[in-house]
């Protein structure tokens, strides 16, 4: 599982108003200048970390979450197994960032990452040594870099593949290690856009796993005094920004003021006109929204009896619905073998569409690569997360559709009369969209651009 395969220089310090290194720098004015309330929409990574930058500068805001949790798309599962799995995000890409400053600094630890990939063609079923001699299997390797860094093809990565002719018994390696990766499918995914994105990538190129604390405990302990901030079960529906101060309905009909407005909601809720504006959104932004992909979201966790995967498996590529397995138990104090499918897209809109049959198909998936039996005659329990169907976040995270560029999320992000700013990991402008610490530092944008206008 690889998020980013190559580094570029850049470091953001925790708490900080500028940054650095991640193009989303904006000049920041004196906060002090600021005496309004500012409003928040979103308890997720963003909405928080607007919240903690808020806190430091000593402004008055609120944040408004409509689900009855924080952390958005960081969510952790209790008692399925010996130890908590996250549902949602669950690596750091890369260390230069708050993120991997805030996860460092607590009791967490870092799983080795000195692992063996396995992956299916055909019939057969090797580690990725053990293919270096197919010319096919390495060709496709081979394409899975040169996608990442091509911006002269504005075509869907499936586009690409086929006119690079690459054989179709190992297509399925590029959409694992691409598409997949990015949250879409192969036909969905710009290759113009993620070699745009990539080029801005500053966060590094380690991913790395986490032990023994959970991505929304670290969360919730960094950002402690702004927890009481929350108001939960607040899905905000309607905002009317046309007078002096901004207002805004919630679902249950209850009315609340404010003078700025940072929204850190998915991007999918903001597609599905979730939320009324009025004035609407400029055509810029709502021409963004629509344009930029978000698609559906799968993690299944698996559950066996005991381990019939090498000791060293990282991932595991196969050639059906779920493009990549990954050990989740691996390195960790515990006795559980879990195995965790990952899928986005068009085989995300699949398998969901199996219903009850969902785990079946993927436990037989495993089956054709490690025997007959195998997988499916020690599976003892299964949990299956689909991300479409939460109300408040509706899909997986962002990706670079054909036909746009970084301008598109730049015309997402921008601010609306001095009032209204965007955030959360759609809106990023240096290459870290789909991250938590994308988010992160879209919240900073967000929070400079809100100063820089009282400045």
């Amino acid at each position: 599982m690889q998020r980013r395969d190559f580094i570029k220089n850049g470091l953001l310090a925790a708490g900080t108003v500028a940054l650095t290194g991640c193009n989303e720098e904006s000049k920041a004015g004196d906060p002090a200048n600021f005496k309004g309330r500012v409003a928040i929409i979103g308890a997720g990574a963003a909405g928080l970390y607007a919240g903690y930058l808020l806190q430091q500068k000593g402004a008055d805001y609120v944040i408004y979450e409509a689900s009855e949790r924080i952390g958005g798309r960081v969510r952790p599962l209790k008692g399925f197994t010996d130890f908590e799995i996250e549902l949602g995000a669950e690596q750091i890409h890369g260390k230069n960032s708050v993120w991997y400053d805030w996860v460092k600094s607590t009791t967490a630890s870092f799983l080795d990452d000195k692992t063996t990939d396995f992956f299916q063609v055909g019939n057969q079923f090797k580690n990725q040594e053990q293919w270096r001699n197919d010319p096919d299997f390495q060709a496709a390797m081979r394409l899975a870099e040169q996608a990442r860094s091509s911006p002269s093809s504005d075509v869907s990565l499936q586009q690409f593949v086929e006119n690079n002719k690459l054989a179709q018994r190992v297509q399925h390696i590029v959409n694992a290690q691409v598409a997949n990766e990015y949250g879409t499918s192969a036909g969905r995914l710009s290759v113009k856009g993620i070699s745009e994105e990539d080029r801005l990538w500053s966060a590094g190129n380690d991913n790395l796993s986490v032990a023994g604390r959970t991505f929304l405990s670290i969360l919730e302990e960094k950002c402690k005094d702004v927890l009481p901030k929350v108001k939960l079960n607040t899905p905000i529906a309607k905002i009317d920004y046309s007078g002096q101060r901004i207002t805004l309905d919630d679902a249950q009909g209850q009315r609340y003021q404010a003078d700025k407005l940072i929204i850190t909601v998915p991007l999918a809720i903001l597609r599905a006109g979730d939320i009324q504006f009025s004035p609407a959104l400029p055509a810029t932004k709502t021409d963004a929204i629509k344009k930029i992909g978000m698609d559906a979201g799968l993690k299944i966790f698996l559950a066996f009896n005991k381990r019939f995967w090498a000791a060293d498996t990282g991932s595991i590529y196969g050639t059906g619905l779920v493009p990549e397995f990954w050990v989740a138990s691996r390195g960790r104090s515990s006795q559980a073998n879990l195995l965790t499918a990952f899928v986005n897209g068009s085989n995300a809109e699949t398998l969901i569409g199996r219903g009850n049959a969902a785990v079946q198909t993927v436990v037989q998936e495993l089956d054709a690569m490690y025997g007959r039996g195998v997988a499916s005659g020690s599976l003892t329990n299964a949990y299956l997360m689909d991300w479409r169907k939460e109300p408040y976040i509706k899909g997986a995270y962002s990706y670079p559709t054909s036909g746009n560029s970084i301008a598109t999320r730049q015309e997402l992000s921008e601010t609306v009369l001095r009032k209204m700013y965007f955030a959360g990991e759609a809106t990023h402008l240096g290459g870290h969209s789909g991250t938590v610490h994308g988010a992160i530092e879209s919240a900073q944008r967000a929070v400079n651009e809100l100063f820089r206008d009282v400045g």
